[in-house]
């Protein structure tokens, strides 16, 4: 189990994380009002990463992973020329990626066969390396039948599944247990980051604070941070992308909570995990709700059948309990009577963003998308139509509306992910990648029976969350859920284990 007195003494390391990303995010906001700031940061961030990569890759690795849990498409600052634009997140990727390929090279010059046994013991190598092959044949019929454009730009949130190989690098050649803590403070700091933002668009859309509200929302918008969209009754839904690390906290964190015997760490997790669902009520994410939902049934389908129905009901009831808390601060926040509130907010607004039969633009364009996928997958079951493949469907979504009289839009990117994933690399590449995520889920299961340890049932519910999330909402086939799932490796370790064993 995790060892609060660990995690306590990092408390410096994750209010650091904390308040660099609140000063990061501070400077993006300033540079939608000074495009030459956006440019300056954007390089002094890229020059300072590459000088500690070459230096240390492990701290290079640090900021990547910041960035990656707080940011939703990796655009807090890009580089743009001639209508490209060079997102932060890909310029961290290139130049870590490029690090470690020079370090690899020498490497292999000093020591050839030492270096292949060295990659060969990743976690189910042989199941990466399929999934690697199907999605480089993805590419290359992409190009050939799509154009090279359209195969790259669909193709490229896929190269975040190299950072497998740098990851491995740094854990086969450092202090593995200094690296988890290092990396679980980085992920709090994050969370508490993503916590703090939400709360504070909530708070800033829902008392209608003009002009602010007007510039946050643009930006947010041109930034690709999230989406903010009125839900009517004065309440605004504040969605960002990178709110699917709030769920595999909360998954993690109940986990926790169910099997720590500390009563003051059960008090702070009751605290977070109602902080967690708060995030999640107000992201009104249909796909993060139905999942958590699924997960947390199979969670307590799993403590009864082990532990007993006590316990399965104690994690019952602490999970309505942070679910009534958090719905109470979402309450608080909105119906604050200062600076001036009129919000309409209940338990209605939920019960009627929940129906998925909503005659809403969204819900109607997905559901018209899926029979035209359907259909295109039938037609190229075996190796599917490669990177790049356009669907052309009639959309209700407005945006859409206000581009084309006629509302037929033209795509290569679905909300099905699971069938975008199937349609791009056919039936044996949606296997391989299935199977994989097969391997994780199942292997962390039996970790947990054999040890008992909250984190293999709280990694274990993580992906399966991401699995039924990729249903409806595209994770799998993005860096947010490529990253999550290439993280999950060093779990794997067994030397890695001393960070979250039990206090006594």
């Amino acid at each position: 189990m995790i060892n609060f007195n660990s995690i306590f003494k990092q408390r410096k390391i994750i209010l650091l994380v904390l308040a660099s990303l609140i000063v990061v995010e501070f400077f993006s906001f300033l540079s939608y009002y000074f495009s030459i700031l956006n440019l300056i940061i954007f390089s002094i961030i890229v020059l300072l990463f590459l000088v500690l990569a070459v230096y240390k890759i492990e701290w290079s690795f640090y900021i990547l992973l910041a960035e990656l849990f707080s940011n939703s498409m990796g655009y807090a600052f890009y580089l743009e020329s001639g209508g490209f634009k060079l997102s932060l997140r890909i310029a961290l990727w290139l130049v870590i990626i490029a690090v470690w390929l020079a370090k690899f090279l020498l490497e292999i010059f000093k020591n050839k066969k030492e270096v292949w046994f060295k990659y060969k013991k990743i976690p189910y190598f042989k199941n990466w390396i399929y999934l690697f092959f199907f999605i480089a044949l993805g590419l290359v019929i992409g190009i050939i039948k799509n154009g090279f454009s359209d195969a790259f730009f669909d193709f490229n949130a896929w190269l975040y599944f190299a950072l497998i190989f740098p990851l491995w690098h740094i854990v086969s050649g450092n202090d593995k247990d200094i690296f988890i803590k290092n990396v679980v403070s980085i992920f709090l700091g994050a969370i508490l980051f993503l916590i703090f933002k939400s709360f504070l668009f909530l708070f800033l859309f829902s008392h209608n604070l003009e002009p602010l509200i007007a510039d946050l929302y643009y930006w947010t918008r041109r930034y690709y941070l999230g989406e903010i969209t009125a839900m009517g009754g004065g309440f605004y839904r504040v969605f960002l992308q990178s709110q699917i690390y709030i769920l595999i906290a909360f998954l993690i964190s109940i986990s926790a909570w169910i099997f720590t015997k500390n009563k003051k760490a059960k008090i702070y997790l009751l605290a977070f995990l109602s902080l967690l669902n708060l995030i999640l009520i107000l992201s009104f994410s249909r796909s993060f709700w139905l999942a958590g939902f699924l997960t947390l049934i199979l969670m307590f389908v799993v403590l009864w059948s082990k532990f007993g129905f006590r316990k399965m009901l104690n994690s019952f009831l602490i999970t309505l309990l942070s679910f009534v808390i958090g719905f109470s601060l979402v309450l608080g926040i909105v119906k604050f009577p200062w600076p001036n509130s009129e919000v309409k907010f209940n338990l209605d607004s939920l019960s009627e963003r929940a129906n998925v039969r909503a005659e809403e633009s969204a819900i109607s364009s997905r559901w018209t998308l899926l029979e035209i996928l359907r259909d295109d997958i039938s037609d190229n079951f075996l190796l599917g139509r490669g990177f790049g493949a356009r669907v052309e469907y009639k959309s209700s979504d407005p945006r859409v509306l206000e581009q084309t009289a006629d509302g037929v839009y033209s795509t290569y990117a679905f909300e099905w992910g699971w069938l975008d994933i199937w349609l791009k690399l056919g039936i044996l590449g949606i296997l391989s990648y299935g199977l994989l995520v097969y391997l994780f889920i199942k292997d962390f299961w039996q970790k947990f029976k054999s040890k008992n340890n909250f984190i293999y049932l709280g990694l274990g519910l993580s992906i399966l969350s991401l699995v039924v999330v990729n249903f409806f909402t595209p994770y799998l086939n993005h860096p947010l859920g490529i990253g999550f799932l290439i993280l999950a490796v060093i779990f794997w370790l067994k030397e890695n284990s001393k960070p979250f064993e039990s206090e006594h």
